[in-house]
């Protein structure tokens, strides 16, 4: 029996459920999977009690990322290099990893975008959800035009990352100019900030500059259409939110846990009724 479960300050709403346990019946695996609410002074004993308890593994989402990162026993390169941990594999010891990148890689190439050398990306926030987003795509090679409301968390990020490549990464401010200079020359653009954020003069502005059908992944999700979604239409036809990611970084996660990678077709279905 596999009892596994996600963590965040408010999970009431996470579609994580669906899509982990929706992976086991397509597995033909017995597993619970559920939704965890806790604040960051009880993080870190809720982690072990449940280890305690026998949950194989335990996913992390806001604002508990760099805390997962932090309690492990070992982690993976991508947590070493983004400071940031959204999967804990939990046996003798707790082994932090990083799945937002492989998941992002994914839903990009949902959209027919390639995460290679050459390719412009550009991400908007500096988060523990963009932190391994960054060291996922500058790894296969794409220059990212990090913009971020705090410069220095941005600069942050890019100073996290193994020497070889920092240097793909140019940091921004959010200004207008900020965001439209990065735009420019972009293939695809991504946003790991709270919905919202786009519903601002700033964003108006910077997105004037897209030109061409660039690619649009939003990480938020929702029943309703985002400011982002909104803003983009006039400009490109390719936008997608966050659903894509979060069924891909799930499906590695799995992989990880339990050394098998679940077919993604009946996770998409799952998270589309949920």
């Amino acid at each position: 029996m596999i009892r596994a479960a996600v963590l965040g300050s408010d999970v009431s709403k996470s579609r994580s459920p669906a899509i982990h346990n929706a992976a086991y019946k397509a597995m033909a695996i017995e597993g619970e999977y559920g939704a965890r609410s806790v604040e960051a002074p009880q993080f870190t004993e809720l982690v072990r009690r449940l280890r305690a308890e026998g949950y194989r593994y335990l996913n992390v989402t806001i604002p508990h990322k760099a805390a997962a990162a932090d309690l492990a026993d070992a982690r993976g390169p991508e947590v070493l290099a983004s400071g940031a941990a959204n999967t804990l594999l939990l046996g003798d010891t707790i082994r932090a990893e990083n799945t937002d990148g492989a998941g992002l890689i994914a839903a990009l190439h949902d959209l027919n975008v390639e995460v290679c050398p050459g390719e412009e990306i550009v991400m908007v926030g500096a988060g523990g959800a963009a932190a391994g987003a960054v060291e996922a795509l500058t790894r296969a090679g794409a220059h990212v035009h990090l913009v971020a409301r705090r410069p220095a968390a941005g600069q942050a990020i890019q100073q996290r990352l193994p020497e070889a490549q920092r240097g793909l990464v140019t940091v921004a401010d959010w200004t207008p100019d900020g965001l439209a200079g990065a735009i420019g020359t972009a293939d695809a653009l991504v946003s790991a900030v709270p919905g919202a954020a786009w519903d601002d003069e700033v964003a108006r502005d910077g997105l004037e500059a897209m030109s061409g059908n660039v690619a649009v992944l939003e990480m938020a999700y929702g029943s309703t259409e985002s400011p982002l979604a909104k803003a983009v239409r006039a400009h490109t036809n390719r936008y997608a939110d966050g659903l894509g990611m979060l069924v891909h970084q799930a499906a590695r996660a799995i992989e990880l846990a339990l050394g098998k990678a679940p077919p993604v077709a009946p996770l998409f279905q799952a998270v589309r009724r949920a």
